[in-house]
């Protein structure tokens, strides 16, 4: 039986992309060919963590998603109070 293996060319570009604008804005300067791998083994080997370079790329993608995350709570605990207040003066 013939082993199946998995391409690197499977990740999809917008995903590299982001990836890119992340790590150029960190000031950390990579081939695209050395961000594929990483992007590879994140999102189909996220237990490796014996590449120092690939616990940096993960340190910063979790940082700017949890930044991302959090931007989007603040959003809507905004909206649910203005909805709260607006509900209250209604209701008066």
């Amino acid at each position: 039986m013939k082993k199946k293996t998995q391409s690197i060319r499977i990740v999809d570009y917008r995903y590299i992309k982001e990836v890119l604008e992340i790590v150029t804005k960190n000031k950390i300067n990579l081939s695209s060919r050395r961000i594929r791998r990483l992007v590879f083994l994140d999102l189909y080997l996220p237990n490796c963590s014996n590449n120092t370079l690939y616990q940096k790329y993960r340190k910063l993608v979790s940082r700017d998603a949890s930044n991302f995350q959090r931007l989007v709570l603040f959003i809507a605990v905004s909206i649910l109070t203005v909805i709260v207040i607006i509900l209250f003066k209604i209701s008066l």
